[in-house]
């Protein structure tokens, strides 16, 4: 059986966390299926800074739903769809 060197497990270190950091919205929201959920989960558990994220994130996300209460004027709903309509391909059709 061949070990991992030090470099190797560096870098498959920093491949899960991106990979925690690049689905955390979607593991938040509950999104990710068992297998991925379970392992960014694990990942979270063991990793002190996506853990201080993940925290971060979760608090963020209760400090918004509870302070914005109120329905966005029309004029930034129209400017965020223009946005999205110029940056992300197919949004709106």
């Amino acid at each position: 059986m061949q070990r991992s060197t030090a470099s190797e497990v560096l870098v498959m270190s920093r491949r899960r966390c991106e990979d925690a950091v690049t689905n955390l919205y979607l593991y938040l929201d509950g999104e990710l299926g068992w297998p991925h959920r379970l392992v960014i989960s694990w990942h979270i558990r063991r990793c002190e800074g996506c853990t201080s994220r993940f925290h971060f994130e979760e608090y963020l996300r209760v400090v918004v739903r509870e302070r914005v209460r109120e329905e966005p004027r029309q004029e930034v709903l129209d400017r965020l769809r223009a946005f999205l309509e110029e940056h992300e391909p197919g949004f709106g059709q």
